[in-house]
């Protein structure tokens, strides 16, 4: 497997060192680049080192949040996917994203990271242009009553919350005790039920269900907990 090659930008240092030390000792598979703690610092190192996915905090103080960090090093053809760490429960901040930088983000919370197989995913859905929220957010998010993914029919919604997770209709076919086909199915009716235009090439239909998704469900209860 290509090792993917990462930026990490968190402005609280100890947080930083540990994200670092993760990575060298239980993934292989991921080559940090440089990590800094300041978008400033961010915007010249990627230009410098050649990255694929920018890891960083939403909230980086004072300047650029890491939103701000991942649409620009993306509109400057700098990384292919961004990681968000957050220690609120605000995926909806994805909903803001420009249309031309939607594909290729995750959402996780900063307590979840301690999960690295999740980390893990993050980072491979990024780097590969799809979209992927944490499990506990996806796991207890609520659909708002009356929306369009209300209407889903109870399967629907099952594969939908696993393309959430970033997952491979293969993966969900396997959680699921599905065939591919099924899936796929499903989740053609999904994109046909949010009325999502699968022949507009500008947006990935799989990253717009997510989209909606995140758009059309509560979060308050998670907030409160967070």
């Amino acid at each position: 497997m290509t090792p993917v090659r990462v930026l990490i930008v968190e402005d609280e240092p100890l947080y930083r060192e540990l994200l670092v030390s993760a990575f060298e000792l239980r993934l292989p598979d991921v080559t940090i680049v440089a990590s800094c703690g300041s978008a400033e610092e961010a915007i010249p190192l990627a230009a410098e080192s050649g990255i694929d996915v920018l890891l960083t905090d939403v909230d980086l103080g004072p300047g650029m949040t890491g939103v701000d960090l991942g649409v620009h090093l993306r509109s400057q053809g700098r990384a292919t996917g961004v990681v968000l760490l957050s220690n609120l429960a605000l995926p909806a901040v994805l909903t803001t994203l420009p249309r031309s930088a939607q594909g290729g983000w995750a959402y996780l919370l900063k307590t979840s990271v301690s999960d690295l197989s999740q980390l893990n995913d993050a980072i491979r859905a990024a780097a590969e242009g799809r979209m992927m929220i944490d499990q506990s957010l996806v796991r207890d998010l609520s659909p708002s009553r009356n929306s369009p993914i209300s209407r889903l029919s109870p399967r629907q919604r099952e594969v939908l919350s696993r393309v959430a997770l970033g997952w491979s209709n293969r993966r969900i076919a396997e959680d699921l005790v599905l065939s591919v086909r099924s899936v796929e199915s499903n989740i053609s009716g999904i994109i046909a039920a949010l009325g999502i235009e699968a022949a507009d090439y500008s947006v990935n239909p799989r990253v717009a269900a997510v989209l909606a998704y995140v758009q059309q469900s509560d979060f308050e209860g998670l907030r409160q907990t967070i």
